[in-house]
């Protein structure tokens, strides 16, 4: 079998993109909340639900990553 080797670059720019996912998910939640007028204290009452959001959105983004890197390789040969 193949060895994956995960180097400091490559884990530097997953924790972006999950930094980025999470801060779209405080945005729409901050979004929302405006939107309703309601208390700015739903931003605590609601960082599970930001948490979820936010992994959805780095598991959504890792597949078009992978469809994206699949589609090129199949380019290049």
């Amino acid at each position: 079998m193949k060895e994956i080797v995960l180097t400091p670059r490559m884990l530097r720019r997953e924790g972006w993109i999950l930094l980025g996912c999470l801060a779209a998910a405080v945005l729409f939640d901050l979004v929302a909340i405006v939107k309703y007028g309601r208390p700015l204290v739903e931003l605590i009452q609601t960082v599970g639900y930001v948490l979820a959001i936010a992994l959805s959105l780095y598991v959504i983004l890792a597949v078009l990553r992978l469809l994206v890197a699949l589609f090129v390789k199949l380019l290049k040969r």
